[in-house]
């Protein structure tokens, strides 16, 4: 039995495919049943859409570059001041955000190392240093050619992570 399946949606939680009434997260809703449940990463970037995601998508959500622009996402959504979250980041929220040089290297580079763009951030190009130099098979026509359509499924094997192309990049974020 599987616990739960994560989908990142790089169209955004609510993204369907090409000629379906419904979006990812409700077709696979569907497939798995009750036991297992769904996770959708994608598009998350405030109170109404967590809202929305939740209710009508999917049963659990992944904030993740939500969570980048404001590290107090999911707190300040149960702490009732959902509306007090940044869904932009600017050179002043991404000292708040306290990034590690990896994740600051990637989203001020143009091509975002292939990652989907973060909500304003063509205010902090020009922040981007060069630290650690051009990254060989990382950039995005790497990665968009690994991602398949504009659906990517994580399966996560942690003992297999420093052996795959993934882990090489996951392992360039967190220096």
């Amino acid at each position: 039995m599987v616990d739960y399946l994560s989908l990142s949606i790089w169209g955004g939680y609510d993204a369907k495919p090409k000629g379906a009434d419904q979006s990812f997260g409700q077709i696979f809703k569907q497939i798995v049943g009750d036991d297992t449940k769904v996770m959708v990463v994608g598009g998350v970037f405030s109170e109404a859409a967590a809202t929305d995601a939740v209710a009508n998508h999917t049963d659990l959500i992944g904030g993740g570059r939500g969570t980048l622009i404001d590290p107090f996402f999911g707190k300040k959504i149960l702490d009732g001041q959902g509306d007090t979250i940044v869904s932009q980041i600017s050179p002043e929220q991404v000292k708040k955000a306290a990034w590690t040089p990896g994740l600051f290297e990637a989203f001020t580079r143009e091509d975002s190392l292939g990652l989907p763009a973060l909500p304003g951030q063509e205010s902090i190009l020009s922040l981007h240093t060069g630290q650690f130099g051009e990254v060989k098979g990382m950039g995005s026509s790497t990665w968009r050619s690994k991602r398949n359509g504009e659906l990517h499924f994580q399966f996560r094997l942690i003992n297999n992570l420093k052996r795959t192309h993934l882990g090489r990049w996951v392992r360039f974020l967190v220096q």
